[in-house]
């Protein structure tokens, strides 16, 4: 059974660089392809012990591709928590694996955790990459 992480993409960028709004658009578009560019490279370097989905806010964009156990999911009206948090309930009710939640969102990580998920606390300013080498660790310990 693969671990799911369901990160939380708009969330991590966000609170990594401090920014947000139409004017900081295309640079938010290019740290949210770094971000799936590295989970990406997590996916394939852990292989099918690892299931990665990242959740971005608003409309479709084009993002990079990446492994079979990567997907990259838009909210469009919803908000990406919701999504999060019904990707959560599903896999708990199914019993199949356990989640864990990448975000720096407090109430979403609280929410998350009473849903019957880890959460893994991205602080504010940290490196959407040196995340990504945390949950690397995990594998091979």
């Amino acid at each position: 059974m693969a671990r799911l992480f369901c990160v939380d993409g708009t969330n991590l960028v966000r609170a990594a660089y401090g920014y947000g709004g139409e004017a900081h658009r295309a640079q938010e578009q290019h740290d949210g392809e770094v971000l799936v560019d590295a989970f990406a490279g997590l996916c394939e370097r852990v292989g099918a012990g690892v299931e990665v989905e990242v959740f971005f806010d608003g409309a479709f964009r084009a993002m990079p591709g990446g492994p079979a156990n990567l997907d990259v999911t838009f909210s469009r009206e919803a908000s990406a928590d919701e999504l999060i948090l019904d990707r959560i309930r599903a896999k708990v009710w199914a019993g199949s694996g356990s989640v864990t939640v990448v975000t720096a969102d407090t109430e979403l990580g609280r929410t998350a955790q009473a849903e019957g998920a880890k959460w893994l606390r991205a602080p504010h300013g940290a490196s959407p990459l040196g995340l990504v080498r945390k949950i690397e660790e995990r594998f091979t310990r």
